[in-house]
């Protein structure tokens, strides 16, 4: 473990033969100062003690608010240590120097933004990252563009935010995604650095508006399926793929872009939602069984052919997300659809056709790899007034 303590640096003499008053730390062979500001003369101070004495140069309240500076920095490098301690995790003395810079409001909250890019980055969420990237660019061009201390971000400037983008003419939903990321982004800078503060977002009500959501009656269901598209064309890849995520249960484009063929095993198909790590099984039926054999000459690894392999996961799934849904939009005007298909109607179908079947809404959710019935909800399509005027209408016939 890292050790500190208050030294007088005896390199940097200056003209009076006084030194640096500083305090050291010392982590793996490798030293790190923290200056205090004060100069003195080696006959003022105890290198045992690591104290300033008094003997006349300087008042005595001049040497207590020495000592005090020193035991201030002390403390915080110490609570500094102590943070990387309990990471568990392999560290350095310019570790201790960030940590302490941000405990001491040196380090600004859009710095530590960046950072937590950085991090997302490396360990290979790049979709986070984007999000957080996006999000900083808002900060920096509705809120200010210099940088201020992680500890300065109050309900004043959120505030301040939320209503510069509403006078902007964002959305409320954009509006929710910005300031969503920004709360996770403090909240944990607070659990790494163990800050305890009122949480600047306390007073902030974040809603978003109620979207709709898309979702095919079965009739334009069996019509996509059995429309006639020619095998090795963009648009019927992009069908299939539609087809494919309702016949495995809503199955994510995400996911089922980075399927590999190693995730098929004999009757049943095994993997893990990009998005929550949760592992899923899938029994194979014989219409998925048609597709995988459609498919079954795919060079590489995946199951599909949507992914380079000479690409990272993350941009090759954004090069084929963009593709298909480009075709998609193609083979919606050959249903006689107003509105483009999305890819992502393809879950709410599932969902929807699922629960007009009579499933239960937990059996649903648990297919749809759901931590809540409540994220199960917002996948079913609204029911038509017309159920439920037939509902009222029931009631009030029996009252009279």
């Amino acid at each position: 473990m890292a050790t500190v303590k208050t030294v007088l640096v005896k390199g940097r003499c200056n003209s009076r033969g006084a030194y640096p008053l500083a305090v050291q730390v010392l982590h793996k062979r490798k030293k790190k100062v923290f200056y205090t500001g004060y100069s003195i003369e080696p006959c003022q101070f105890d290198s045992i003690s690591g104290r300033v004495i008094f003997n006349g140069m300087y008042t005595m309240e001049t040497v207590r608010r020495m000592n005090r500076t020193c035991r201030k920095i002390c403390k915080i490098l110490d609570k500094a240590i102590g943070i990387l301690e309990r990471e568990g995790n392999e560290y350095t003395t310019c570790d201790i120097s960030r940590v302490y810079e941000t405990l001491t409001g040196k380090v600004g909250f859009y710095s530590y933004f960046r950072e937590r890019i950085r991090v997302l980055f490396d360990t290979g969420h790049e979709g986070t990252a984007k999000a957080y990237e996006s999000t900083l660019h808002s900060m920096q061009r509705h809120l200010c563009e210099s940088d201020f201390p992680f500890t300065h971000l109050s309900s004043r400037l959120v505030i301040k935010y939320r209503d510069a983008l509403q006078e902007a003419g964002v959305g409320k939903n954009t509006i929710g995604f910005y300031l969503h990321n920004m709360k996770a982004v403090y909240r944990r800078g607070c659990l790494e650095l163990n800050l305890v503060f009122p949480s600047p977002f306390s007073d902030i009500r974040i809603r978003s508006e109620k979207t709709v959501k898309q979702s095919l009656p079965m009739n334009q269901v069996k019509s996509l399926a059995n429309l006639s598209l020619s095998v090795g064309t963009p648009e019927c890849l992009a069908r299939d793929i539609f087809i494919f995520s309702i016949y495995t249960r809503g199955m994510s484009f995400v996911d089922i872009a980075l399927l590999k063929k190693s995730d098929v095993f004999p009757g049943v198909i095994r993997y893990r939602r990009h998005k929550t790590g949760q592992l899923l099984e899938i029994g194979i039926n014989r219409q998925i069984q048609s597709l995988l054999d459609r498919y079954g000459d795919t060079a590489g690894n995946y199951l599909f052919p949507l992914v380079d392999e000479s690409e990272t996961p993350y941009s090759g799934y954004k090069k084929a997300y963009n593709k298909i849904r480009y075709a998609l939009k193609k083979v919606s005007k050959s249903i006689g659809m107003n509105t483009p298909l999305r890819l992502h109607a393809a879950r709410h179908c599932w969902a929807t056709m699922a629960c007009e079947n009579g499933t239960p809404l937990h059996t649903i959710s648990e297919c749809l790899g759901h931590s809540s019935e409540k994220m199960t909800r917002i996948y079913l399509k609204e029911l038509d007034r017309s159920v439920l005027d037939e509902v009222n209408n029931h009631i009030a016939d029996k009252i009279c």
